[in-house]
């Protein structure tokens, strides 16, 4: 009985990694000091699926994408269901650039967004609306 629970508890683990469902979560504060909890999307599985196919994201939540170094690093909203506001972060954790309510991409080919001139190694979806009504804005720090 106890192996068989083991087992189960091994391949229910190895199948949450391979749909790339983060395991973690991080306390995300704003400058404000409105906090979230953010799932963390450190690994390429993690960060390719991303918050695909979610019905919702609560108003405290969010993910957090964490790259092992700082790069252009542009994002797509491929089978995303609800529009989010995107912010990329620097190595301090300074904000950089935001895309404000990101919609949906219901299409086959979906336009990339993220900063272009500015290397990044954070990144954080929230739900749309949140950055403005947190009146967040370039060169504010992040904590996490």
């Amino acid at each position: 009985m106890k192996r068989t629970n083991l087992l189960l508890l091994i391949f229910f683990l190895q199948v949450q990694d391979s749909f790339g469902i983060p395991l973690s979560s991080q306390t995300v504060v704003f400058p404000s000091g409105t906090k979230i909890s953010a799932e963390v999307a450190d690994n390429p599985e993690t960060r390719q699926h991303g918050l695909m196919f979610r019905d919702h994201l609560s108003d405290n939540g969010g993910m957090l994408f964490i790259f092992s170094e700082p790069g252009f690093h542009l994002f797509w909203m491929k089978n995303c269901k609800f529009p989010l506001d995107i912010i990329w972060l620097n190595e301090s954790k300074e904000v950089i650039y935001i895309s404000k309510a990101t919609p949906p991409c219901r299409s086959d080919i979906c336009p990339s967004y993220g900063p272009t001139d500015k290397k990044a190694l954070y990144v954080i979806e929230v739900v749309a609306g949140f950055t403005e009504k947190e009146r967040l804005k370039l060169g504010l720090k992040v904590k996490f």
